[in-house]
């Protein structure tokens, strides 16, 4: 934790919620974040569904090792993994507006209104938020994998695009129960990052132009993955410098070649955190360790969750409980 200003980490506070939403620049590790929150919460006794959006080959089904469908499986007792593909929210969208089966399989089978469905701004975005609604009521927690951050602030921008394109009629009504899901004290945005330049300047920016554009939504938590927690005192790097330059190759150099980049590393979290808390001072933060990838992925998403446990400022109850 960076800063004596930061606000605590409360991973309780999300798990206790009603929708996570998890995004960050492609790669920082956001499945793993949200397959953990998942796994949290249900150890709590919470009925969670970790979700994807239309994921072409979801990652959900190496870490649970099971596959991800449009309907809801469950993996572990009350966890459940889904991925909602665009074609299957666009039928039961459609079906909810229109109750008649047969309209509605004349509609579907209807090439020009599949395109037409498929071009109107802002559609794709309001099925999908409205199948959140939906799922939020069938579920304790749904935890969301969104989008890469460009994406899922263009997404959770939408409900209110639609209502001012739509003055009335279903996609209107569509926006207002997105937006209001948005605005609920219970949903909450959560950012992943790595501790590297371009990264952290993604972040900040998807941080800034979320507040600005959805002002009622809670970014209630920061992650930087993989972190590189300090282990050199200024003496010992500048031992490791001395060294080097000693001995630039062979056995000693390789070894030492590996304690610059362990330096670099540390000094690279040091710089994240330290900008971090200073650009965004309210926004809680935890900062992860880099986990060995050793066991798979199923075993980094449970090591995942209890270095996030542990971080919170609130105690978490494995066998459930408030």
């Amino acid at each position: 934790m960076s800063g004596a200003a930061r606000a605590q980490a409360d991973i309780a506070e999300l798990i206790w919620g009603k929708v996570i939403l998890v995004t960050g620049k492609g790669g920082v590790g956001k499945t793993s974040v949200a397959a953990s929150l998942g796994r949290l919460a249900a150890a709590q006794g919470r009925k969670t569904l970790v979700l994807e959006l239309d994921a072409q080959n979801p990652s959900l089904n190496a870490v649970f090792a099971a596959k991800a469908r449009y309907e809801p499986v469950e993996v572990q007792p009350n966890l459940f993994i889904a991925n909602l593909d665009w074609l299957n929210a666009l039928k039961e969208w459609v079906e909810r507006v229109i109750p008649a089966k047969r309209i509605v399989e004349r509609i579907l089978e209807n090439h020009i209104v599949q395109l037409f469905l498929d071009a109107t701004p802002g559609n794709r975005e309001v099925v999908t938020l409205s199948k959140l609604v939906w799922l939020s009521g069938e579920f304790d927690l749904v935890v969301v994998d969104m989008p890469a951050s460009g994406h899922a602030t263009a997404m959770l921008r939408t409900p209110q695009e639609v209502m001012n394109l739509f003055t009335a009629g279903p996609l209107h009504q569509r926006g207002l129960e997105a937006q209001a899901l948005l605005e609920s004290p219970t949903t909450h945005l959560v950012l992943v990052a790595l501790p590297e330049e371009m990264v952290v300047n993604e972040t900040l920016e998807t941080y800034n132009k979320v507040r600005a554009e959805v002002p009622k939504l809670k970014i209630s938590l920061l992650v930087l993955n993989r972190a590189a927690r300090p282990s050199l005192s200024d003496d010992e790097r500048a031992l490791l410098e001395r060294l080097s330059a000693a001995y630039p190759s062979g056995a000693e150099g390789e070894l030492l070649l590996a304690g610059r980049w362990e330096a670099t590393l540390e000094a690279g979290t040091a710089s994240a955190l330290d900008r971090l808390g200073h650009e965004a001072p309210q926004l809680p933060l935890i900062d992860v360790p880099r986990l060995a990838p050793d066991g798979g992925p199923e075993r980094l998403v449970r090591n995942l969750a209890a270095a996030l446990a542990r971080s919170s400022s609130r105690a978490l109850h494995p066998g459930g409980g408030r």
